[in-house]
C-alpha cells in the first residue's frame, strides 16, 4: 500500500482508522508509517504522526528504544506544531526515561504564550510524568506552577495547572502521611 500517497492526498479519521487496521493486520506496516513521520512534506509527516499516535495508544509496544529516541528528537526539533503535539502525545503513551533536553523544552513550551494550548498542556502532563520517575523534580514543578500568574492562562491551562498541582501534591501528602 502506498501510505505516503494516501496521507498526502487525503485526511479523515476514517482514513487514519483504515491505515491503523492495515497495521494491526501486519505489524511490518508500522515501520513504513513510522518512517513517514520524518518525511520532508509536513502534510505527510503530520498525518503519519496522527496515524502512529492512534496505533501507539492501542499498542505501545510498537515503540522500541530506537523509535522512542527518534520521537523524542523529533519533538525537540520539529517546527510543525501539529507534529510536536502528536509526538508529545506519543511520548505520553509509552514508557519514557528522563531526558534533560526534553524536560527543559517542556518547561519552555509550558511558559510560552506562543505555543498552542495543546502543546502547553501535553508538556505539563509530561513534566508530571517525569516527576514520578524523578521525584527531585517535583518541588521545582510545583513552585513553577504555584508562582505562575494564572491571569495569563487560558481556561484549559488553568484546569491543567490545577489538575497537575493536585496530582503532584497528592503524591507528596501520601508519602508524608506514611513515613
Amino acid at each position: 500500500m502506498d501510505y505516503r500517497n494516501l496521507l498526502k492526498n487525503n485526511l479523515s479519521r476514517n482514513l487514519i482508522d483504515n491505515i491503523a487496521l492495515t497495521v494491526y493486520d501486519d505489524v511490518d506496516n508500522f515501520q513504513t508509517i513510522f518512517d513517514l513521520i520524518f518525511d520532508k512534506d509536513e502534510k505527510v509527516s503530520w498525518r503519519a504522526a496522527w496515524a502512529c499516535e492512534k496505533m501507539i495508544q492501542k499498542f505501545p509496544n510498537f515503540i522500541d528504544d530506537i523509535k522512542k529516541q527518534q520521537i523524542t528528537n523529533l519533538t525537540l526539533t520539529t517546527k510543525h506544531e501539529g507534529v510536536r503535539r502528536l509526538s508529545l502525545s506519543i511520548l505520553l503513551s509509552i514508557p519514557i526515561t528522563i531526558n534533560v533536553d526534553l524536560i527543559n523544552s517542556c518547561f519552555d513550551w509550558l511558559a510560552s504564550d506562543r505555543q498552542p494550548i495543546a502543546i502547553q498542556s501535553l508538556s505539563l502532563k509530561l513534566l508530571v510524568r517525569f516527576c514520578k520517575i524523578e521525584p527531585d523534580l517535583k518541588p521545582e514543578l510545583i513552585a513553577y506552577l504555584e508562582n505562575y500568574d494564572s491571569h495569563l492562562l487560558s481556561p484549559g491551562m488553568i484546569s491543567s495547572r490545577r489538575n497537575a498541582l493536585k496530582e503532584l501534591n497528592k503524591n507528596l501528602l501520601h508519602k508524608s502521611v506514611y513515613k
